[in-house]
């Protein structure tokens, strides 16, 4: 008979009726686990499901994903914590898999995910990532080398994401209070605090990942510049493509989104000047680029 390690299952909220759904998902798991710890970023009253293992710990309103995170594994007492978003759902049994992908694994340095199903309106599902991390790659060059003009080739999602607890101490979730990028800033620095760190993906589809419409909504401000100065501040080790790409894709997009030709220009000149951005980013910012122009070209003629 196996012997699973205790687990916590912490999921920030704010309050959507979905999160029912989630803690359903986590009390279901073929393995069970030992609490759920439910993170209120909001002061409104929550609809669960009744289980003597879920537990309510309250913060904000305002804190955060990430500083509610961390609030709620410091909150725990399981020896892993696997995180949850509470729009997002679990398959049955995706601890019992990912903990037996890690089996193998001497010590308490890794962290295991897997794929998840892409949920958006109006969109057909997607299995993502395309291609999973190997133990010898940076999580910096994984994530932000573009190898293609669609997405969908590189994801390390939250709710796929399954650790020791103690690697939350070695370097706390809400490390960067400010951070733009909270799990992807988070994996980073961990994998450069504790360089036997083992990342191990999952090859099949255990997590559903809902995409809402806000997710996805255009910004009203332009925000790119937060996205260059991580870039600067996060991605020094990393390689001149990941430098470049990142630049040209993340800070392009988050300049688009708000319409910014001018932050679309900073973003492009910071990925050149900053790494060598590939074919696939280049020819990504040069569509955004030319898609904003005519959106604020049509927005002038009316």
């Amino acid at each position: 008979m196996t012997c699973h390690p205790s687990i916590s299952v912490v999921i920030p909220t704010i309050g959507r009726a979905s999160l029912a759904g989630a803690v359903h998902s986590a009390l279901t798991q073929s393995i069970a686990v030992s609490e759920i710890i439910v993170v209120a970023d909001t002061t409104e009253p929550l609809s669960l499901p009744e289980d003597p293992r879920v537990r309510v710990v309250r913060t904000g309103p305002g804190s955060g994903g990430a500083s509610a995170r961390q609030l709620g594994i410091v909150q725990s007492t399981g020896d892993v914590i696997a995180l949850l978003d509470d729009d997002d759902l679990w398959h049955p049994y995706k601890l019992e898999r990912q903990l037996a992908e890690v089996a193998d694994v001497k010590g308490s340095a890794w962290v295991v995910t897997c794929k998840c199903a892409v949920r958006q309106p109006g969109r057909r599902e997607k299995i993502w990532p395309r291609t999973l991390i190997t133990e010898d790659q940076s999580v910096a060059d994984y994530l932000f080398t573009l190898h293609r003009f669609t997405l969908g080739d590189a994801m390390l999602q939250s709710s796929t994401l399954c650790f020791p607890r103690s690697m939350a101490f070695e370097v706390p979730l809400d490390y960067a209070p400010d951070s733009i990028h909270d799990e992807p800033g988070w994996l980073i620095e961990l994998q450069r605090t504790v360089p036997d760190l083992v990342i191990r993906q999952v090859a099949q589809c255990y997590s559903i990942y809902n995409v809402s419409e806000n997710s996805v909504s255009r910004r009203s401000v332009d925000v790119s510049e937060r996205y260059i100065q991580w870039g600067r501040e996060h991605l020094g080790d990393a390689t001149a493509r990941a430098r470049g790409d990142y630049f040209l894709f993340s800070a392009v997009t988050a300049a688009a989104s708000a319409q910014s030709l001018r932050g679309i220009r900073r973003s492009v000149v910071s990925g050149f000047s900053q790494g060598r951005p590939g074919v696939p980013a280049m020819l990504y910012a040069a569509a955004k680029f030319g898609r904003t122009a005519l959106k604020q070209v049509t927005s002038h003629a009316q």
